[in-house]
């Protein structure tokens, strides 16, 4: 059975350490030190500390705020033709919330799954351009379960001043941002709950155990 995208994301990433196509080299050594200091990290024994090393490691391979922003369309992903920029309806202290909340639920899960599914190997099948960012396409294939198809894992990569950043993930076609828009789109329009209801929702997500 193929595992949630963020979930089988999150397994895919402590594995990334193959090699990419010549024109992707350098995002290919991000990701790659970002797979080294998580592999380091995930071999020490559990504990608060480590837990709070692995948020570390994740806070440089991932840029949240820039998630929060496109979660909210700013800008909008591509595929979404009717897509509303929800980001400038929020203040700054929303913004600051959200953004914030994002973070917490990301690492969550990442840092709950990275040690459960760690047993793939990763095919990369080439990049493309998206959108100005970069898209890495790879296939992870569960070495407990090769009679199984392989999961097709997207990596959105932007390169920013200070480097590479990931942005988004698309697994077996869906997109993390994308749907988290939708899903966003969705309360905020509620007239009656609106911005409250996604943040009690965001919360009780990141609540659960």
């Amino acid at each position: 059975m193929r595992l949630r995208h963020i979930v089988t994301l999150s397994s895919v990433l402590g594995l990334l350490a193959f090699a990419l196509p010549a024109h992707a080299e350098d995002a290919q050594g991000f990701i790659q030190r970002e797979h080294a200091q998580l592999e380091g990290i995930l071999h020490k024994p559990a504990s608060t500390a480590r837990d709070t090393e692995v948020n570390t490691g994740l806070d440089t391979f991932v840029d949240y705020d820039e998630m929060a922003r496109r979660t909210f369309g700013a800008p909008c992903h591509p595929s979404l033709p009717n897509c509303e920029n929800l980001w400038s309806q929020l203040d700054d202290a929303k913004k600051s919330e959200v953004s914030d909340l994002l973070k917490q639920l990301v690492r969550k899960t990442y840092r709950k799954n990275l040690l459960k599914t760690l047993d793939f190997d990763i095919a990369y099948k080439g990049t493309r351009d998206q959108s100005g960012d970069t898209r890495v396409i790879t296939e992870a294939q569960d070495r407990n379960k090769p009679h199984d198809p392989p999961v097709r894992v997207d990596y959105i990569v932007k390169q920013t001043d200070k480097g590479f950043v990931a942005v988004d993930f698309v697994t077996e076609g869906s997109s993390l941002v994308k749907n988290y828009y939708t899903q966003f789109r969705t309360k905020m329009d509620d007239p009656k709950l609106g911005y409250p209801n996604l943040v009690a929702k965001l919360r009780e997500k990141i609540a659960k155990p």
